[in-house]
């Protein structure tokens, strides 16, 4: 989004430092929601005065609402409205009171958002639809959408990078699931997207060990690992196989016999998979030198799906709401009671 003002100034000209307002444009486009802990990374300072005297000015603002975590511990909600229509949000989502699970993975999403300050970021619904249409020729039918009073695309808020070759690197954040659903649910939106790209990469990030190896073979199943390696019709084994059993074809034919035992396993491997008109003619190219393993790669590689999968498991610890024990009942029932309690700002 292009605004014929800066947004930054804005938000100073109410008595915020540059550096203040600059963390709440990003808390207002990527999460809503903020630790102190963050606020004290963007700025590159410790805990102490700075961020309190922050907290408190943003508190008298009403900008911020304070939820109390337990143990000392507080999360704060970027709340106000004035504050999203200055920065060219009115309508943003982010300033809804949501669940836990839906705040816990805005917090992660704004630590890998401060971890990444110096890439190329899709900010935000319009830049995503722009690049992929516009740049990579995808049409829209293929890109995830859904509907809740409009159509919307890229509904879950999650970054997307581009890499310096314009590759892009999509995310995806679990917050705890117990089950693969919700990632199953993802992959499944952003399918046709990923098909119609050829290339891209996936990051996964999550803040235990334990889901990684879950996510990995729920990827695999969307994305079978046969499709990364060239197979095709004519590469029923892989292209690195068709390469392999080109060149144990020409050793043999050059000596007259078998050079190896491997040679021997691919030959026969091979000997009744590449049998048509193709392969005989791409044998002939490489046997006279007219081809090569990068060629053959490119031509095949070129009709299947490159993908990377990585899994990032985020160094940090988040808060969860307490469950307080509410006063006793007439009855006696000690029921206990989500809260989530205005606080006085206080270091998290």
């Amino acid at each position: 989004m292009t605004l014929d003002y800066d947004p930054i100034a804005s938000l100073e000209s109410v008595g915020y430092l540059e550096r203040e307002a600059s963390f709440l444009y990003l808390v207002a486009i990527h999460s809503g929601y903020f630790l102190s802990r963050q606020f004290c990374q963007f700025v590159k300072r410790e805990r102490g005065a700075l961020p309190t005297r922050f907290l408190e000015k943003a508190s008298r603002l009403h900008h911020i609402r304070v939820i109390e975590c337990g143990r000392g511990r507080h999360i704060y909600h970027l709340i106000s409205k004035p504050v999203y229509e200055a920065l060219g949000r009115r309508d943003s989502q982010n300033r809804r009171i949501k669940g836990d699970a839906h705040v816990k993975s805005r917090l992660m999403v704004l630590d890998f958002i401060l971890a990444n300050l110096g890439a190329n970021l899709l900010e935000d619904e319009v830049s995503k639809v722009d690049f992929f249409t516009t740049q990579c020729g995808v049409p829209n039918e293929s890109l995830p959408r859904s509907y809740a009073g409009r159509l919307m695309y890229f509904s879950d808020g999650f970054p997307i990078l581009v890499s310096n070759t314009g590759i892009p690197r999509f995310t995806f954040f679990d917050e705890g699931q117990v089950t693969a659903t919700r990632f199953e649910r993802y992959l499944k939106q952003y399918q046709p997207l990923f098909a119609a790209l050829g290339e891209f990469e996936l990051i996964y990030l999550a803040d235990t060990e334990s889901s990684s190896a879950r996510a990995s073979a729920t990827f695999n199943r969307f994305v079978p690992p046969d499709r990364l390696r060239g197979v095709t019709q004519l590469t029923p084994m892989g292209v690195e196989h068709f390469i392999e059993y080109l060149a144990a074809s020409h050793r043999y034919e050059a000596k007259g016999s078998v050079s190896s035992a491997r040679d021997l396993e691919v030959l026969r491997e091979g000997e009744h998979r590449y049998t048509t008109l193709e392969h005989r003619a791409l044998q002939a190219a490489w046997n006279n030198q007219s081809t090569g393993a990068d060629r053959i790669r490119q031509r095949f590689l070129n009709k299947s799906l490159r993908a990377t999968f990585t899994t990032v498991v985020l160094p940090y610890s988040y808060p969860v709401y307490s469950l307080r024990q509410s006063a006793p009942s007439q009855q006696g029932h000690g029921t206990p009671q989500r809260t989530r309690e205005r606080a006085q700002p206080q270091e998290t």
